[in-house]
């Protein structure tokens, strides 16, 4: 009865609570509680007399608060106190008088609330992960001081008016400060800061405060305050309160913790960005401006574009890509009009080769190439689309400069030396293969069996054949190409291991040739035979390793099919990767894995030491900062596979604009509608049979989009197939987004990842372990989530090669799409 009525009168209670202490209290109670019966009253003034009698308890918030718990001394009495805590205990003690059970319950019932906000809050990021990430390439910046998490008390001195609050966190040019909700500062407006706190303890000299300006408002989970974030101010000089920050922040940072939010956002960021860049399809070529002419002058290569690599190589090895990206055929592509892409120029490059007398031809053209030659176009096509040779690629042309290669980290120079020497630029030695860097070119391959299928519907006129003369290669000396592999843990996942064993080889022609081993991996092996034997680059030859046979019973180590990836000068030393026939698993490469992994302390490393240090980090940057494909990426959720992450570089597609114009491309987009049903489970499914090694595999993805419709769930239809899957059973879905609709489609180049590569992310993680080792866990397990990674081309230009449409309702639904995304920005 008694606690029904206080809990009918709690808020008459904690308004009285205001006042005790007072001199006037027993007259504001008679006032606020004339109405109530004598029985009433008596229960409510019980109620305060029990909270201002004196308080034995000890307030020990160890294991309750996130926050840098300290010990607090009060009366002869120690506490365990968070700032926040100790904030409101001094607070309570000042309103009553004395360390009262009001203060103890004030203390508790803050700390109460905050950790019900965190729940909430935790509840809220765990719902709008369930809808996925939005990772923005290069987002990360790096801090020039260390930011400290400390409370203390602060006056903000605006326009006449004193704000009183407090710091969220601190630094040397800069501050968070936490202000009540009626004192709403404005972005850009300058300010004047006295930090009342440290002056009780220090002579700062600073009467007048510290000039600041308000560079971002944010709001809080508790309304009644609000966030503002400073910049220091220009003009003032305040070295001695530099100093004393800098002291004070270096000697307290373990107490009170460093702010990790931007270095936590990096890692996370760069943890998607290692599992996408060595999956990339796409070949990087680096065009320079030398002496007014544009030429390709760097290569970047990556475990996925070896085979682009490859294909655009001579019967020497030599790259020809300085020849197909020739002055003209840029300039081609630099002078088409500004579209949808803006600043990124594309075409489709058609090519095949040519073999006379063991030397290679190379003949390409690109869609404006051929549109200059129309009366070659079907032949090139028909000719071309015959040859064994025949490749489609996608050339994307986009401006990049020099200054992208430099990517500093999240940590200032200020965490230590060897996070200063981490953030320095790129030496001087590389910045000199990058001078006169103007644009970076993507070589992607879009070739499938429909889409050559459907070019060899023209009929072949040998007569002609040699008109196509017009667009071949010659045989001339091209200004050297440096070939670049992409430095990545990723890419050592497989290392190799200097080790000699007998091998017998079996060719092409039946003939055995005995060889030994000079270095194997899980995938591949280098052999090295006694005499040359007429075998050639793409011959699959078979292997027995009698030597090797002994140590296992498990495998059998006979008839071991390796392709030749590449054969030196002399024609004796032949680098072989192992080659996948179907499904069934290679015995070599299970044998080479389950070895390494059981000898990883007896084998020898073959170490490949850079030509060039740095190089391979630089041009990496300049990729990272031009992102123009879309990766996708599918994480495990409750232990299924889903669409979880999606990134976002300098340059956004369609896919992105799709999602933004939902309004979906915000820090936790929903992705959902993209993935559903089958289309889902074809891609999921794929990951769960591949394997880390496996290359790419290809689909194509087409989306219908219904412009009318408010939420993207109603909005988004899509469909996915596998390239040697039958385009026509598309046909409804497709003439059904011609009718009306908006039609994108898409080329996902999806691979299987492996384990997160943290020794890139070493320093950063290592940070952030020193002061709060529970968020780098977090950040690993984030991380290990990722199971796959897709790279998102748009195709749109190949949908009527793909599937029958009617050309009429196509050409209407380009007119429609274009003036949509144009209006849609």
């Amino acid at each position: 009865m008694a606690e029904d009525i206080l809990q009918k009168h709690q808020p008459l209670v904690q308004e009285l609570k205001q006042h005790l202490g007072e001199k006037g209290f027993n007259t504001a109670f008679d006032s606020k509680t004339a109405e109530l019966s004598k029985g009433e009253q008596f229960l409510i003034k019980m109620e305060l007399n029990r909270l201002r009698q004196p308080c034995n308890r000890v307030l020990d918030l160890r294991g309750l608060s996130n926050g840098e718990i300290q010990s607090y001394e009060y009366n002869k009495q120690h506490h365990f106190l968070d700032a926040e805590a100790i904030a409101a205990f001094e607070l309570g003690v000042k309103r009553f008088g004395d360390y009262t059970l009001a203060v103890y319950e004030m203390v508790m019932q803050q700390v109460q609330q905050r950790r019900q906000q965190r729940q909430q809050k935790v509840q809220v990021e765990h719902d709008e992960h369930e809808g996925g990430r939005l990772i923005r390439f290069a987002s990360y910046e790096s801090r020039q001081q260390e930011r400290m998490n400390y409370a203390i008390k602060i006056r903000v001195l605006v326009n006449e008016t004193h704000i009183e609050g407090k710091t969220s966190d601190i630094s040397i040019g800069g501050a968070k400060l936490k202000l009540p909700r009626h004192s709403l500062l404005e972005r850009g407006q300058t300010i004047r800061v006295r930090f009342t706190g440290l002056e009780e303890d220090f002579e700062l000299g600073l009467k007048d405060g510290v000039q600041y300006q308000v560079v971002a408002i944010e709001p809080s989970v508790d309304s009644e305050f609000y966030y503002a974030r400073l910049k220091r101010g220009e003009g003032q000089e305040t070295p001695g309160f530099d100093a004393f920050l800098a002291r004070f922040i270096d000697g307290n940072k373990r107490r009170y913790k460093v702010n990790l939010d931007n270095t936590l956002d990096a890692v996370l960021t760069k943890g998607y960005e290692q599992y996408y860049l060595p999956r990339i399809n796409s070949l990087f070529a680096f065009v320079c401006e030398q002496q007014g002419k544009l030429q390709p002058r760097l290569l970047l290569t990556t475990e996925n574009n070896l085979d682009s690599h490859t294909y655009f190589c001579d019967e020497e090895r030599q790259s020809v890509i300085a020849r197909l990206l020739n002055a003209a055929r840029l300039n081609s592509v630099l002078a088409q009009p500004l579209t949808q892409s803006g600043q990124v120029k594309h075409t489709l490059l058609y090519s095949f080769t040519h073999s006379h007398q063991n030397k290679i031809y190379f003949y390409s053209a690109t869609e404006l190439e051929l549109a200059s030659h129309p009366h070659l176009r079907a032949l090139f096509f028909a000719f071309g689309s015959r040859k064994p040779s025949w490749r489609v690629h996608k050339l994307q042309l986009l401006p990049v400069q020099a200054d992208d290669a430099h990517i500093p980290l999240s940590l200032p120079d200020s965490a230590g030396d060897a996070i200063a020497k981490l953030n320095k630029p790129p030496s001087a030695r590389v910045y000199s293969y990058l001078r006169g860097l103007t644009y970076l070119c993507l070589l992607t391959p879009l070739h499938s069996p429909a889409l050559t299928q459907r070019l060899r519907r023209y009929e072949l006129d040998r007569a002609a054949v040699n008109q196509l003369k017009v667009f071949g290669h010659r045989r001339s000396h091209t200004p050297e190409l440096e070939v670049v592999a992409l430095e990545y843990a990723n890419l050592r996942a497989h290392r190799r291991y200097l080790y000699a064993t007998e091998v017998t080889v079996t060719t092409t022609q039946n003939l055995e040739v005995g060889a030994k081993s000079l270095d194997f991996s899980v995938l591949g092996m280098q052999i090295e035979l006694a005499e040359g034997n007429g075998i050639k680059k793409g011959d699959v030859l078979t292997l027995a390793l009698p030597q090797l046979q002994q140590i296992t019973k498990k495998f059998h180590l006979a008839q071991l099919p390796y392709e030749v990836m590449a054969i030196s000068k002399s024609g004796t030393v032949l680098n072989l990767k192992a080659y996948q026939k179907g499904r069934q698993p290679h015995a070599g490469v299970l044998f080479f894995a389950q070895l390494i992994d059981n000898n990883k302390d007896k084998l020898q490393q073959c170490e490949e030491e850079p030509k060039v240090p740095g190089l391979s980090k630089a041009l990496r940057n300049i990729v990272i900062k031009n992102l123009c494909q879309t990766p996708l990426y599918f994480c495990k959720q409750d232990n299924q596979l889903a669409l979880g992450a999606i990134g976002l570089g300098r340059y956004s597609n369609s896919i992105h604009r799709i999602w933004r114009h939902f309004g979906e491309l915000g820090r936790h987009p929903d992705l959902s509608a993209l993935f559903k049903g089958q289309s889902l489970q074809l891609l999921t499914d794929t990951l769960r049979e591949g394997h880390r090694q496996d290359q790419a595999k290809a689909f194509d993805l087409f989306i219908h989009v219904r412009p009318k419709e408010d939420k993207i769930a109603d909005a988004i239809s899509c469909r996915c197939v596998a390239l040697e899957q039958d385009y026509q059973a598309l046909a409804p879905f497709i003439n059904d987004a011609l009718d009306g609709g908006l039609l994108f489609a898409y080329r996902l180049f999806l691979s299987k990842t492996g384990r997160p590569d943290t020794k890139y992310l070493l320093s950063e993680l290592k940070y952030i372990s020193h002061y709060a080792l529970h968020k780098a866990k977090e950040l690993e397990d984030a991380l290990w989530q990722v199971e796959g990674v897709s790279d998102a081309l748009a195709i749109d230009e190949l949908i009527p090669r793909l599937v029958h449409v009617d050309i009429g309702a196509y050409q209407g639904m380009v007119e429609r799409r274009t003036k949509w995304l144009q209006r849609i920005g």
